[in-house]
């Protein structure tokens, strides 16, 4: 499980582990911060419901200063460069661990130690009707070259029904326009709206022709989490797609983890706020099966094992 990308997990289980074989609490070691519903884009494929309201910067500068000697913080949204404050703050913290997902229209602050950009199509015209603006394209793409540059970057693509074969001409795309990427990653439609709605048809495309095309032009990171995220039929198709994510034992990962939102609310799950469900424990849900992913799956398996082989 050892990647730049992901969260410091090794250290994490080794953590969360001794803590509950002590009977203590885990070190909080991610923060994410929906900084925000507001967005400067209109993609057809998002199912959040944007609104006007961001987190007031006193209580922004509280989390950083409370968690950010020990922590990631990890900003996301709505699209955190909406909050006018945000970036010039972002760069008087120059010891705390940043992440940063954006859309990336406006330029990143460079105090920033991962960068997750989205970019659904390599195509100008139809990115940017994707997107609902006319003028992204150009700009995203600039402000991830720029990116590559100061910090580690990635790109991530939600695949789906309508743009999945075009997926290597992607890959293809980012590989020759961004060679200091560190990563491509695919996300999946998550959502009913049939434009996008993965069906068998498509799924059996994909994996038959489509997929063994992509694997062939990833780079060493982004075929492992390419791997780790659609490895079969299921992954991709609407409902269950994690039925491994065994629901009675506890997510240990959320022990080790914080989210507030924008009202600077408090939540354990950040993929569960994504859904709607608000929850300070740390015990699964039916979405557990459907909104994680391999990954988190093996950590909190990982730290089952282990606390079972220390009986």
């Amino acid at each position: 499980m050892s990647s730049l990308y992901w969260d410091d997990f090794e250290r994490r289980i080794e953590e969360t582990v001794t803590s509950i074989k002590n009977k203590t609490t885990p070190k909080i070691r991610r923060v994410s911060v929906f900084i925000t519903n507001k967005c400067n884009f209109r993609c057809k494929y998002c199912n959040v419901n944007f609104g006007s309201k961001e987190m007031p910067r006193d209580k922004f500068i509280d989390i950083v200063e409370k968690y950010g000697k020990d922590s990631i913080i990890h900003i996301t949204g709505g699209e955190p460069s909406t909050v006018d404050w945000l970036y010039d703050t972002i760069d008087k913290y120059k010891d705390v661990r940043f992440h940063l997902n954006t859309n990336c229209f406006i330029a990143p602050p460079q105090n920033i130690k991962r960068l997750k950009v989205s970019l659904g199509s390599c195509n100008h015209d139809y990115f940017n009707e994707l997107v609902g603006n006319v003028h992204a394209f150009d700009n995203v793409v600039e402000n991830i070259i720029k990116g590559c540059e100061y910090t580690t970057t990635s790109v991530t693509c939600v695949l789906s029904k309508e743009n999945y074969k075009h997926a290597p001409k992607i890959i293809h795309y980012v590989n020759s326009k961004f060679p200091k990427l560190y990563a491509i990653f695919f996300s999946v439609y998550k959502g009913s709206n049939e434009r996008f709605a993965f069906g068998d048809y498509e799924s059996n495309d994909f994996f038959s022709n489509v997929k063994p095309v992509m694997e062939s032009l990833m780079n060493k990171e982004s075929l492992n989490l390419f791997k780790e995220t659609i490895d079969n039929k299921i992954r991709i198709m609407k409902n269950v797609r994690f039925p491994e994510n065994d629901l009675t034992i506890p997510c240990y990962l959320s022990m080790s983890e914080m989210v507030f939102d924008y009202d600077g609310n408090e939540c354990s799950c950040s993929h569960l706020y994504r859904d709607g469900i608000i929850k300070l424990d740390n015990v699964k849900t039916g979405k557990c099966r459907y909104g994680c992913n391999r990954r988190l799956v093996m950590f909190n398996e990982e730290v089952e094992n282990k606390l079972k082989d220390s009986k």
